[in-house]
């Protein structure tokens, strides 16, 4: 599996997640609902840094599948998410991402970050 998750601190504030080489949207389903249960887990906030840099996707099929992956819910302990290595592709995939969702009515909103270090620091100066 190229998707990985893990708890990043000792009090489950933060999630790590790792893209490492070609990964599926069934794998990305997968990560999602485990996600989830992280979440589900605990009674308070979590963050998220998604770590992209050694990850791949298949381009061809990210439009369709932007849609599959969006909701309009938001997990009530779901903080902010902060994606590293993100290039001016993977940034313009998030604006239609954004525009669907906001068109459903959810404003979720990712960060982007060079290094797991910047990522760390913007949740810390977030206060989150």
């Amino acid at each position: 599996m190229a998707i990985h998750l893990d708890w990043d601190d000792e009090h489950k504030r933060l999630i790590l997640v790792r893209v490492d080489g070609r990964w599926t949207w069934g794998e990305l389903e997968r990560s999602l609902e485990n996600a989830i249960s992280m979440m589900d887990s605990v009674s308070h906030k979590v963050n998220f840094i998604i770590d992209i840099r050694n990850g791949q996707m298949d381009l061809g099929s990210a439009l369709g599948q932007i849609q599959k992956a969006a909701t309009p819910e938001t997990h009530r302990n779901e903080g902010m998410k902060v994606v590293v290595g993100a290039n001016r592709m993977i940034r313009s995939l998030y604006g239609a991402y954004r525009a669907l969702i906001q068109s459903m009515g959810k404003d979720q909103e990712f960060h982007f970050a060079d290094t797991i270090d910047e990522a760390r620091a913007m949740i810390d100066s977030a206060g989150l």
